[in-house]
């Protein structure tokens, strides 16, 4: 489970439930795979000014959020994703929405269902539905 502290709609990307530099961090991990902190910081030095011992603090708290996993090779500690980018897309959109449904369950699913523009969409969430109804009669 990922564990974020506030979801912040009106940030994009990553931003909306990360901070800007662990979302910059993740991008440089899903993209080059296992890291060591200084590849990632030689990565990110020249866009941005940082003391290599801030991106490993933010690393080091990336993997106690269960974003990262790390390994201990040699006296380095090497990074690696825990989950895609997709994987971390599905449990942030799952998270936020079962917040929103606990609490809001109706006016959500009326937002959702007002965001389908084209009719074929529309008979999909209605096969989605009825498959779900079957599921749900046993």
């Amino acid at each position: 489970m990922i564990k974020f502290s506030e979801f912040k709609p009106r940030n994009k990307g990553l931003e909306k439930v990360l901070g800007g530099l662990e979302a910059k961090i993740m991008d440089v991990v899903w993209s080059t795979g296992r890291s060591s902190v200084r590849d990632v910081y030689e990565r990110l030095r020249p866009d941005q000014d940082l003391a290599y011992t801030t991106v490993m603090t933010v690393m080091t708290r990336l993997a106690a959020k269960g974003l990262l996993n790390r390994e201990r090779v040699d006296g380095t500690y090497y990074y690696e994703p825990a989950m895609s980018r997709e994987e971390f897309g599905r449990a942030v959109a799952g998270e936020v929405l079962d917040g929103l449904f606990e609490s809001f369950s109706k006016e959500a699913i009326a937002h959702l269902v007002s965001k389908f523009e084209d009719s074929e969409d529309l008979e999909r969430l209605a096969q989605i539905i009825e498959e779900r109804r079957k599921e749900k009669r046993g």
